[in-house]
């Protein structure tokens, strides 16, 4: 069976999870998604590509080249034209069915164990969706070759998932996050309206009325970030940074209009803001400070190494002293007076 090339496609064996990858133009990025997909243990889902208004035939040779057992299990959903993330994840959570959904994003990756996991916490407890541990994975682009430069915990102090703490900024990349899909048939989708920020609104959304759990421990997602590459390569995070304050902006505005008229978060989010752009600015004062220590701490020894070749106990040093030891056996000496 080879995957369905439309734009609507009905299944007809639930799976337990449907794993939407947006996609556009990046074959070697989805077919590292797909390879990375098809190595969980947990093995009950079914994964829907959305190309965004890519090429349809670099979707077609990265699927045709996976084992057919493997295609049985995918859905292909071709835009013509590109219609955003939001867009793309709307359209691949609606041509198939499932109990619970994850967006894994075509750069992105997981620990093998990452469904089992999560479809374990929420086949077990009674949370809406659950995020687990992440790591930021640094990447750079050479040649063919997609080679990791770094990483680091993403939130690494996060304990749990809160909304004082969502309303100042996102703690749930896609990629982190396993949720029900009766999410969207009582919320509604993702915010089509939103170039980015879409995932943190709907998150937003979701701790309004619910909890949302967090598996912590070992990480489980991988988010991929590239912050020397651009064009295809690029991720939005950096090549659509003015992008992110604008609507990050919009967002706010617009639950502060619904305040205005009948009450809810908007005052909460324009104060999570304030408090996120406090947090900012102490973490770049540490970092000049930090800098600014380091400066101070070179300057230090060199003014200890010009005074020491510039004294008359330069001779004692270069037999082996050190400017301390002449200074400590100094001051023994004074004292035996």
């Amino acid at each position: 069976m080879e995957p369905n090339p439309g734009s609507q496609v009905s299944v007809q064996a639930p799976s337990s999870v449907a794993v939407i990858v947006r996609t556009k133009d990046r074959p070697r990025f989805l077919e590292r998604a797909l390879n990375d997909i098809f190595a969980q243990t947990y093995r009950r889902f079914r994964v829907v590509i959305v190309n965004d208004g890519g090429l349809p035939e670099s979707i077609k040779g990265v699927v045709g080249r996976l084992p057919e057992t493997v295609r049985e299990q995918i859905t292909v959903v071709h835009h013509e034209q590109s219609r955003g993330m939001e867009a793309a994840s709307n359209a691949g959570i609606r041509s198939c069915d499932s109990e619970y959904i994850a967006i894994h994003d075509d750069d992105d990756l997981w620990h093998p164990e990452f469904l089992q996991r999560t479809v374990s916490h929420l086949d077990n407890y009674s949370d809406a969706g659950v995020v687990v541990r992440t790591n930021i994975r640094y990447e750079e682009i050479v040649g063919d070759e997609i080679r990791e430069t770094g990483s680091e915990p993403f939130w690494g102090n996060m304990q749990q998932i809160s909304l004082g703490e969502m309303l100042q900024i996102n703690r749930a990349v896609p990629i982190s996050f396993l949720y029900r899909r009766s999410l969207h048939e009582e919320l509604g989708y993702f915010d089509e309206k939103l170039d980015v920020c879409g995932d943190w609104e709907f998150n937003i959304r979701i701790l309004a009325r619910h909890t949302i759990g967090f598996l912590d421990g070992q990480p489980l997602a991988f988010w991929s970030q590239r912050p020397a590459a651009s064009g295809a390569d690029a991720n939005s995070i950096f090549d659509k940074e003015e992008d992110h304050r604008r609507f990050d902006r919009r967002v706010r505005d617009q639950y502060l209009r619904k305040d205005l008229a009948a009450g809810g978060m908007g005052m909460l989010l324009e104060v999570g803001r304030m408090m996120d752009d406090q947090e900012r600015l102490l973490l770049e004062n540490r970092r000049q400070l930090d800098a600014m220590q380091t400066h101070l701490n070179e300057a230090l020894r060199r003014l200890e190494d010009t005074v020491t070749r510039r004294t008359s106990f330069s001779g004692i040093l270069r037999r082996g002293g050190t400017a301390t030891e002449m200074f400590r056996g100094a001051l023994r000496g004074k004292s035996r007076k």
